[in-house]
């Protein structure tokens, strides 16, 4: 069997709650260094999970660790250099998003990956989402006829904690929107196809005392007509809030909870009923839904086996990268012309 080699930046974090178990249940990977800034956090999840070698400095490890690609879980401001740091060793990247502090950087970035022709992969997982690819499905056989309204709400609690850097700008280059926006947006395009036209933003930090963001509402067009709006927060308590999706279209509506979060869980309902003529007394009845049910899965082992299908067979797709560096474009617009 063929597997891939994998050096981690980043040790901490999402790295250990998520993206490495996540990995482990996928037989094609094989982890065989990590890297964090904090020496005994690369010790102890080297023991954690039984890996040969450990680091405190990125490049010594790219150094003395032959590897086929690099995954990169820091905070954002680290990303430009450690993805170039991966390119200089030959590796491929996969990197938590979004991509980099500005759109500025991740062109420089994607463009240098295009030319030493190595594969890089932002972490947008959601699309991996089995109900959000349900959704996709139906949008694309015309299930829901034409698409015209797209609403998203993606909220958590992050209260001031001293030190965090999504609390500082010139770490993350926001806050809600950089951290919970960006997965909307993907998201967005992931199941229509369709990219951003238009997108205005009202944001403020009304809740907590940290310089970043902790709530925004994103009003969008798409470029064939979609209308929506993102709604995202630091500021409602994680279990108040639902992770709701909301797409409707001239022949139904598809309505999720749950499902935008770290994992496959959920619920999605379908509504088929397309409408001929004007109904004048408005007596509505909502049409009978088919509902179905996030399936368990592990949404990222599923986005490194994506990435590991184009490293094995020597292709490349630059498609979400593309994808994630128009986000970056789309927030720097938002940031610039919406102040704080």
């Amino acid at each position: 069997m063929k597997k891939v080699r994998w050096c981690i930046i980043g040790a901490g974090g999402i790295a250990d709650r998520r993206s490495i178990p996540g990995m482990l249940l996928d037989p094609h990977n094989e982890i065989v260094a990590v890297m964090d800034a904090v020496p005994t956090v690369a010790q102890a999840v080297a023991e954690k999970y039984g890996f040969p070698n450990y680091f405190s400095n990125a490049e010594e490890m790219l150094k003395t660790v032959p590897c086929d690609a690099v995954y990169i879980a820091t905070p954002v401001f680290c990303h430009y250099e450690q993805a170039m740091l991966a390119l200089k060793y030959g590796c491929n990247v996969f990197m938590e998003k979004p991509i980099t502090l500005s759109a500025k950087e991740g062109k420089k970035l994607l463009d240098a990956f295009k030319k030493a022709d190595k594969q890089l992969m932002i972490g947008y997982m959601m699309g991996y989402h089995n109900l959000h690819v349900k959704a996709r499905n139906l949008i694309q056989s015309g299930g829901l006829g034409d698409v015209n309204l797209f609403k998203l709400q993606f909220t958590c609690w992050y209260p001031d904690i001293p030190g965090a850097w999504r609390q500082t700008r010139a770490y993350s280059g926001g806050g809600a929107i950089m951290d919970l926006a960006v997965h909307c947006m993907e998201l967005f395009t992931s199941i229509t196809g369709e990219d951003f036209q238009k997108c205005t933003a009202y944001f403020t930090t009304k809740t907590f005392n940290y310089e970043v963001e902790d709530s925004a509402v994103i009003t969008f067009k798409s470029e064939k007509g979609i209308l929506g709006h993102i709604d995202v927060n630091f500021n409602v308590p994680d279990n108040a809030a639902t992770g709701k999706m909301e797409i409707y279209g001239t022949a139904g509506s598809i309505i999720t909870e749950g499902t935008l979060s770290q994992e496959e869980a959920g619920k999605m309902k379908y509504i088929y009923s397309p409408q001929g003529d004007y109904e004048a007394q408005q007596q509505r009845v909502t049409g009978k839904a088919m509902t179905y049910y996030g399936k368990g899965g592990n949404m990222y082992t599923k986005q490194f086996a994506a990435f590991n299908k184009l490293i094995l067979s020597g292709k490349r797709d630059y498609t979400n990268a593309e994808r994630a560096l128009r986000i970056q474009e789309l927030c720097d617009h938002m940031y610039k012309h919406n102040q704080y």
